[in-house]
């Protein structure tokens, strides 16, 4: 270990992590600003007027407040760990109803709901826990939706980005969200039925946009810990670098993927 280098942090489901609620700490701001938003298609897709919706994990609440424009006659409730992440959502939408509670136990009352979302977060949790949280608090027929944007790895760009993530960020491996999420919710005994769809769109973003970008996540955070924070940009940025055009944006293909599981009467 170099002399700029710290102990990495400790996750009881992930080796790199200690706290799943201490993730994002001090990265609410650029998270708000940097993330990509959610495919419009996909929230279309996957339910039809939902009287009640949580969305777990809510962070700054890019997708609940797509969700609030998608189903604004809705109820909608935001369930996020982190104060600042809370704090922002809140001071962005005031109408929608925010709460402090982690996936494992939510502050929430049995059968309440028609969906419950998670966005880019369900491979931080206990996924047991949650998954018996989401049957208590679905009402007959809901649905459990779980969305994550995903670079699509075939592509120049996405390969140089994630060989220098694995490079600079010890633990990162791109296959860190590749989970069979379908067939894991399908064998539970209080879900019916699950279907999948993805949504392909080309993200493009401006070099300072991307490392803002960069700047938001916990691979970020992971690297920090053994490099200096213009080490790590400085390493993204050289990989990047060939792939900038003449606009001065970098054009990265994603996937907004979309698994939704209809579940059974509350137990």
């Amino acid at each position: 270990m170099g002399p700029t280098e710290r102990p990495a942090p400790k996750h009881p489901w992930s080796s790199r992590w200690a706290d799943p609620g201490t993730i994002f700490e001090g990265l609410a701001t650029d998270y708000d600003r940097f993330r990509p938003r959610y495919c419009n298609k996909a929230i279309d897709w996957l339910a039809q007027r939902p009287r009640r919706i949580a969305d777990i994990a809510s962070g700054t609440g890019i997708l609940t407040r797509q969700l609030r424009s998608r189903f604004p006659d809705s109820l909608i409730v935001g369930i996020e760990p982190a104060r600042d992440m809370l704090r922002i959502a809140r001071s962005a939408d005031p109408d929608i109803h925010w709460l402090g509670g982690r996936a494992e136990r939510l502050p929430l009352a049995r059968g309440a709901f028609d969906l419950v979302t998670v966005g880019q977060a369900v491979h931080w949790f206990d996924r047991d826990l949650f998954h018996a949280e989401c049957s208590r608090i679905l009402g007959p027929g809901g649905i459990l939706a779980v969305l994550n944007n995903n670079r699509i790895r075939d592509s120049a760009v996405s390969e140089a980005y994630e060989t220098a993530l694995e490079n600079i960020s010890p633990g990162y491996r791109r296959t860190h969200r590749d989970h069979d999420r379908a067939s894991e919710l399908a064998a539970l005994p209080y879900v019916r039925s699950v279907r999948a769809r993805r949504f392909t769109w080309s993200w493009a973003r401006t070099r300072d946009e991307w490392l803002g970008y960069v700047r938001s996540t916990s691979h970020f955070r992971a690297a920090e810990a053994h490099h200096d924070r213009e080490v790590i940009l400085s390493a993204i940025e050289g990989a990047l670098a060939p792939f900038i055009d003449e606009a001065g944006q970098i054009a990265v293909p994603y996937e907004t993927e979309v698994i939704a599981a209809d579940f059974t009467a509350p137990t």
